[in-house]
Parts: C-alpha cells; sequence; structure tokens
C-alpha cells in the first residue's frame, strides 16, 4: 500500500526523516481526506481531521508558540484524548519546540503527577484548553507559560515548519510510573520513525485496513502505537477516550462492528473485561469477522482471558487466530517484539519450580500445579535484537535462561531527561554496540521471547526466586478469572507477600480461598497476607497498568473495601471462619 516515495516506510527512508516530514507526505497524498476520527460518545463520530486540517492548524498554533518561547523550549501537553492534542503535538514540532507527555487530565492522581512532570522535566510551557489549564494553574509556577490553544490557534499567520533532522529531540514521554517515579524519556524523530516502520512491517498493513484505539494519547500505546501509524498508514482510524471504554466496555466491541475494524487492541485487562459482559451488553448484531489483528500488550496475557473472549465472541466472527502478542516500552519508542499475523497466541507450559530457579524447561505434565503457562511475545522486527543477560555478571545467557531483557535497536531512546544515573544504569556499552537495559525479566524460547515479570516484581523466598505478576496470573485462572494483585514483601514495612483478589460476592471467599492456598502451596510459598477486597479499589496508571503498591495503601486506608483479610503467619484472620 506503500508509494515508492513513502515517508518513512521503507528500508532506509525513515533514517532521514521527522514526523514533520510524514506530515507533509500525507498532506500531498491524501489531502483533505480524513485520517483521524474521533468518537466523542464512545460510539458516533463527532470530529474529523484531515492531514491538510492537521497542518493547517498546526501551523497556526506553532506560530504562537514560536513567538512565545525560544527554539527548543520544553512544552507540556495537557489534554484528553481528541484531536486537539494531535494539532498541539504537531504545533509543538513545526515550532521547533519539544512535546512533553504523560499527564491524563482526568485520571486519578493527575495534579501530583503534573506538578512532578513539571518540576521534573523543566518545561517552560503548559499547552491546553483554557478550561483545562484553569484547572492546573500552579500559583508559584509564574515562570511557566501558560497557553491555550485556543489562543494559538488565533495566530495571525501560520508558521513554515522548522527545519528538524532525525536526529532532532521529537518527544519526551513520561514513563506510567506503575513501580516509581514517572520517567522522561527521550526520543527523537529517528526513534520514532524507526519504530512506526517496524510497526507497519509486521502488522502488514493493507490498503484496506482500518484501526481503532481508546489508549490515552499520553501514553506511549496511544501516541506511537495509534496517533502517529494512523498518519504513516494513511487510512482512516477511530479513536475514543479510555473513560468511555471504562464506563462501557460494550462500547469497544460495537465501535469495532459498526466501523469495520480490521486493527485495534489493548491490554489483557480490556479482553478480560469484555469477556465478562453480560448478555444485555452483547448485540447480537456484532461482526468481528474482519478483525484480523487484535493485539494484546502493555500486561502479561492471561490464557483465561484469551479462551473466555473467543468463547464469548467467536460466534460473532472473532477468530483467535487474530490475537496478536505484543512487548515493548517506551525506552524502545514502543514495539520490540510481536507475534505473527493470523498465528495467535502460542501458549507454552514451563516447569514452576525449574522458572523459580530460573531455568525454562518445557513440561507436558498434566498437573496444573507444576506447572506456569506463558504467551510468547513473539520475535523482533527490523533491524531491532532482543538479548537475556545476566544482570549481574553482564554475559548473554543462553535460549532457556531467565535473565534480564537487553534490546539494541534504532528504536531505543537517546536517555532519560536529567537523570544521568539512570541513564548509566539502563543506557550500557558492551563490545561497541548500546543497549538498553530493561529492568524486565524474560527467557528466549525457540527464538521467541517469554516475559516473566520485572524487576520491581522480583523477590526471593526460601532460595527461589519469583514474580509477583506470574504469581497473579496463575491465582486468577485459578479463581475463574477473578482479578489478583500481588504486592511483594518490602522491608521494613512488610515482610510477606500481600494477595488482593477483588470479588463481588462474599459467598465466594471460601471456595476462593482455597483455591489461593493451593496455588500458593503449588508456588511453594506458605507464608504470606492475603485480602479480599470489594470492587473498585484497584489502582491503575492511565495506562491501566496495575499499581500494586498504592492499592495496598488504598484499601489498608478504606477498611470498608476489604471483605475478609489474615495471613499464615499470625493465628488472627479478620472475617475467616478458619485459618488456611
Amino acid at each position: 500500500m506503500y508509494e515508492e516515495d513513502q515517508a518513512i516506510v521503507g528500508a532506509e527512508s525513515w533514517k532521514q526523516r521527522t514526523l514533520v516530514d510524514l506530515l507533509e507526505f500525507r498532506r500531498l497524498t491524501r489531502k483533505d481526506n480524513p485520517i483521524f476520527l474521533f468518537l466523542g460518545d464512545g460510539e458516533n463520530i463527532t470530529d474529523r481531521l484531515s492531514a491538510e486540517e492537521l497542518h493547517n492548524r498546526a501551523s497556526l498554533a506553532g506560530a504562537h508558540l514560536a513567538r512565545l518561547l525560544p527554539s527548543g523550549a520544553r512544552v507540556i501537553l495537557l489534554f484528553e484524548n481528541g484531536l486537539d492534542y494531535i494539532v498541539a503535538f504537531f504545533a509543538c514540532l513545526y515550532a521547533g519546540h519539544i512535546p512533553v507527555s504523560g499527564i491524563y487530565p482526568s485520571a486519578i492522581g493527575a495534579s501530583e503527577r503534573f506538578s512532578f512532570i513539571l518540576q521534573d522535566s523543566g518545561a517552560q510551557a503548559v499547552l491546553g484548553k483554557r478550561d483545562t489549564l484553569t484547572l492546573f494553574h500552579l500559583p508559584d509556577a509564574n515562570a511557566v507559560k501558560w497557553i491555550p490553544l485556543e489562543s494559538a490557534l488565533n495566530a495571525p499567520r501560520p508558521i513554515a515548519p522548522a527545519a528538524l533532522t532525525s536526529d532532532s529531540l521529537a518527544l519526551v514521554q513520561y514513563t506510567s510510573g506503575s513501580t516509581e517515579n514517572p520517567k522522561g524519556v527521550c526520543l527523537s524523530h529517528r526513534n520514532i520513525c524507526h519504530n512506526i516502520h517496524a510497526q507497519l512491517i509486521s502488522f502488514q498493513y493493507q490498503d484496506d485496513d482500518t484501526g481503532l484505539s481508546w489508549l490515552p494519547f499520553t501514553h506511549d500505546m496511544g501516541l506511537v502505537g495509534a496517533v502517529l501509524p494512523a498518519l504513516a498508514a494513511g487510512n482512516p482510524f477511530y479513536f475514543m477516550a479510555p473513560d468511555k471504554f471504562i464506563e462501557k466496555p460494550s462500547r469497544w466491541l460495537e465501535a469495532i462492528s459498526r466501523y469495520d475494524v480490521t486493527i485495534s487492541g489493548g491490554p489483557d485487562f480490556a479482553y478480560r473485561y469484555c469477556a465478562r459482559l453480560s448478555g444485555e451488553e452483547i448485540s447480537p448484531r456484532w461482526d468481528f469477522s474482519r478483525w484480523n489483528i487484535a493485539f494484546n500488550g502493555s500486561e502479561n496475557i492471561s490464557p483465561d482471558t484469551l479462551e473466555k473472549f473467543s468463547a464469548a465472541f467467536g460466534p460473532m466472527g472473532f477468530k483467535s487466530a487474530a490475537f496478536y502478542p505484543c512487548y515493548g516500552l517506551a525506552e524502545n519508542a514502543l514495539l520490540v517484539t510481536s507475534g505473527r499475523k493470523g498465528h495467535g497466541v502460542s501458549l507454552v507450559s514451563f516447569d514452576r519450580l525449574a522458572l523459580s530457579n530460573g531455568e525454562a524447561v518445557v513440561t507436558g505434565t498434566d498437573d496444573a500445579d507444576a506447572v506456569t503457562v506463558l504467551a510468547s511475545c513473539g520475535t523482533a522486527h527490523e533491524d531491532q535484537h532482543v538479548h537475556i543477560v545476566d544482570p549481574e555478571l553482564q554475559v548473554f545467557l543462553p535460549e532457556g535462561r531467565v535473565g534480564e531483557i537487553w534490546i539494541d535497536s534504532p528504536s531505543v531512546s537517546v536517555g532519560y531527561l536529567n537523570n544521568p544515573l539512570r541513564n548509566a544504569q539502563c543506557f550500557v556499552i558492551k563490545d561497541g554496540t548500546r543497549y538498553l537495559r530493561t529492568q524486565d525479566f524474560g527467557f528466549l524460547h525457540e527464538g521467541a521471547l517469554f516475559h516473566v515479570g520485572r524487576l520491581s516484581e522480583k523477590f526471593a523466598y526460601d532460595g527461589n526466586v519469583y514474580y509477583t505478576n506470574d504469581i497473579a496470573v496463575s491465582l486468577s485462572q485459578a479463581m475463574d478469572g477473578a482479578l489478583c494483585v500481588v504486592a511483594p514483601p518490602e522491608l521494613p514495612k512488610r515482610d510477606l507477600p500481600c494477595l488482593m483478589i477483588e470479588t463481588a460476592d462474599d459467598a465466594r471467599i471460601p471456595a476462593l480461598r482455597q483455591a489461593m492456598a493451593d496455588t500458593m502451596k503449588s508456588y511453594r510459598i506458605d507464608r504470606f497476607a492475603f485480602y479480599f477486597m470489594r470492587k473498585g479499589f484497584v489502582i491503575r496508571t492511565p495506562s491501566g497498568k496495575i499499581r500494586a503498591d498504592l492499592t495496598l495503601g488504598n484499601i489498608l486506608a478504606e477498611p470498608s473495601s476489604i471483605l475478609a483479610s489474615g495471613d499464615t503467619h499470625t493465628p488472627i484472620a479478620t472475617g475467616m471462619t478458619q485459618m488456611i
């Protein structure tokens, strides 16, 4: 589908191009044809934007920004999902400024996150809708310019885009902060263009492909994984706000069916929410026969989720082969590995005890308590290479050994903003090659990457190594898909892993308790704390990642959220009829 002179799609062309070049190319080839279509109510098209209109608005707003700020200024974007965000992003690039992204205004904790990022980034300005700026304005931030987009769009004359190179900084993307303070990831045009190129190639975009995303534009999955590839592909792409999905998950499925969407996805929890829809929330008219890439990333894939989603929507044309696993992170612009189109998700059973000892041993046993089923994250694409490394010795490990995931790729970030210590830790040069140390742990099996957990999720117990997310997935599978969160021991605050299980039915607690005990026994963990909690108290980042530490703090601060609790270390269990 890509013309000979495509702006970034091609074996070499992405190396010399910028995102501004991409917009100019689409302006010439798609003109007034809408590319971005926004579902304001989560269901109906309320706004459209073509490449030509995007250029016109960005050049006006960019002129205003160029007049107010010195070249290279960092500008925080403060927008909900909407076409204004896209205009503001390109306005910054046109003016020669650097957009800073990572704050979703309506998200829980947005004010605190904004205050942190404003200080950490050293931003000289905040760009947003007037009403939003009013809500976030800090009286002691007088040195910062607060710029309403409405005013910027009223500039008397447009500006020609600033002269940029592929090595110019295109974005400071702040991480989710699921385990620590957010970090500002500095991405060049080269980083982002290469990653978009890798996405288009791995997804095998076609002329008739249509995308849909509800992921926040302020997150790498929403911006680098949806907005910018939509511009690169040039096909109509539908967007909605994340809160419209969370309020009513059926809106996502309704839109996929209504607009003949072929590419859409999200984290595992999105599919889990949809698999739980009641009969009244499911339309018999839905048709998912054109949905051929249902990507799944950002959190570990649950085999239980895949099975239940396929069972629920297979009768409406959904094919399990459409599931498309992805692994990525902001420090690599986004995508690192992915599956193969039309091949679904590869699930492999590994010996649970061997995994806890750092060895990935495939097993055919029928004993569910001795097995950990993991989903393949696929393979790397387009000059990206994944390595498994002993984090202490910094030696490369063979297939089947668990270690830290290292990446060398043209997509790897130029570094963290104003963080030389973390840069020295996470971006290393070995034998002349620059690597990103992801702080994720996994292994290679038959050439494919399997992710087992993050450094922050890793803990030792009786000589074995465990990952909280792996335990949470196993608990969920044993509890018929119940949402489970595991917080690792953290001395001196707590010396036991803490299990949090969400349930709306008190009567289920005895059965859930037994399943919990059996699962933990299979891991050979006999000391842990547990909380059965009401729905609505799990804390997530704007991208949907669970904050285990904040969730634990949340329920402890609100005793009414806890239906039953206790631990296997003391003789008292609150709300329990007997000890485990």
